[in-house]
């Protein structure tokens, strides 16, 4: 007969299990807790023509495309988009925004705001921001 198999497990055993394991739990909910809030990327850009878009969006003349990302999970709706300029004197916001409203954005979707480009000074532009509901601001620079 064969001699029966024993397993010591010592204090110093569990409390390596232990610390282990909850690290490695505390990582996951971390990385969870990024994913899940908020995340807004803005991007700009000049020099767009648009085909088709008489009579808002002429499509003899060049517009800025701001376009904004929801890069979380959690959905977000965007409320005003605007444009902040060096001098301070010259800020304002997209008239996209006041006629089409509010845009709610899920995980992974975008929207496109347009501005005429001659109606800006693009060398007194410091960068455009983007408002959600709870007014956090989002910043994005032309490029």
């Amino acid at each position: 007969m064969a001699p029966p198999i024993t397993f010591t497990i010592t204090a110093d055993t569990t409390a390596w299990y232990a610390a282990i394991i909850s690290t490695a739990l505390l990582i996951i909910k971390f990385t969870e807790f990024l994913r899940e809030r908020v995340q807004i990327k803005v991007k700009v850009k000049k020099g767009y023509r648009v085909s088709g878009g008489e009579p808002d969006y002429p499509a003899d003349t060049d517009h800025v495309v701001i376009t904004v990302i929801n890069q979380g999970k959690r959905p977000v709706t965007i409320k005003t988009v605007g444009v902040i300029s060096k001098t301070g004197n010259n800020n304002g916001v997209l008239s996209d925004g006041f006629c089409y409203g509010s845009r709610e954005l899920t995980e992974g979707k975008s929207t496109d705001y347009l501005i005429r480009q001659d109606l800006l000074n693009l060398d007194d532009i410091k960068y455009f921001v983007v408002y959600d509901s709870t007014d956090k601001e989002f910043k994005g620079k032309l490029k």
